[in-house]
């Protein structure tokens, strides 16, 4: 359920290549949005199976659910974007809505007028 709902933050966004670079942050990011999203319950069933180590020794229970949510979305989130990152096309094309200088509000260009009439061979 988790992959999915990853998926679909994933897509349904447009990335930069700057956030796509730094994929820490990117993953930071997606998991803070993700866990603010869920369900207390939905929380729960993703660190379930989890086992507890020394490293949450003296945290309030609180604190070490939190932080177990969070590396175990990071890890989900990790996965699911490298796994998607391998299938993906990169087209440095730029965009192709660019509109160019000269065709906005600026003079005609002088080797071809705006009101030129098109040379037709078949002309009768």
């Amino acid at each position: 359920m988790v992959k999915d709902e990853i998926k679909i933050k994933v897509l349904s966004r447009k990335w930069s290549f700057k956030e796509i670079s730094n994929l820490k942050n990117t993953i930071d990011s997606l998991s803070e949005e993700i866990y603010n999203e869920s369900k207390l319950i939905e929380r729960f069933e993703l660190i379930r199976d989890v086992k507890i180590n020394e490293g949450f020794v003296g945290f309030s229970f609180e604190d070490s659910f939190r932080e177990a949510v969070k590396i175990k979305l990071k890890g989900e989130i990790a996965e699911v974007i490298t796994e998607m990152l391998g299938e993906a096309t990169i087209n440095f094309g730029g965009n192709t809505n660019e509109v160019s200088e000269r065709s906005v509000g600026g003079e005609s260009h002088q080797e071809r007028p705006a009101n030129e009439k098109k040379n037709s061979k078949n002309k009768k």
